[in-house]
Parts: structure tokens; sequence; C-alpha cells
């Protein structure tokens, strides 16, 4: 299990840049966001939340019991 955080963390760090601030994880302000919690769709960087769910399984923000994590794509501006 901690190889394969280790990893997912790893390929967030690599992911490109975003090209806003809005696109940054609002944790570490260092990676795109690319992961969505369940239930209460929070966002942040895949390395963020992986490494937060080693020790705690609630969402930062708001505290709910994290079910699950989904991968998160911006939504196309029009």
């Amino acid at each position: 299990m901690l190889s394969h955080l280790s990893e997912e963390s790893k390929q967030a760090a690599a992911t490109t840049l975003p090209t806003s601030e809005e696109d940054l994880c609002p944790i570490c302000y260092a990676h795109p966001i690319s992961a969505i919690f369940r239930p209460c769709s929070h966002k942040s960087c895949k390395a963020c939340i992986n490494q937060h769910l080693m020790n705690n399984k609630d969402c930062f923000f708001c505290k709910a019991t994290i079910t699950g994590v989904d991968d998160f794509t911006k939504p196309a501006s029009s």
C-alpha cells in the first residue's frame, strides 16, 4: 500500500503545472488539482490526499469521512 501511494505521489508531482492559481492544490499550492474526494467533492492534488490518507480518513476541509478518491479533470471552458 505504501509503495502504491508513494508512486501515486511521484506521478502527481510529475504532472504539468496549471495555468492559473485557481488550478493549484489549495493545500500545498505546488501541484495542480488532480483528485476529488467522495462524498464531499472537495479537491486537492493526489500527493496531498495520498499523504493525508496514510494517517487520517477525514477531509482536510469539512472533516467528512473520505470514502473514495477519484481523478479530477478540469471541465473544458467555453
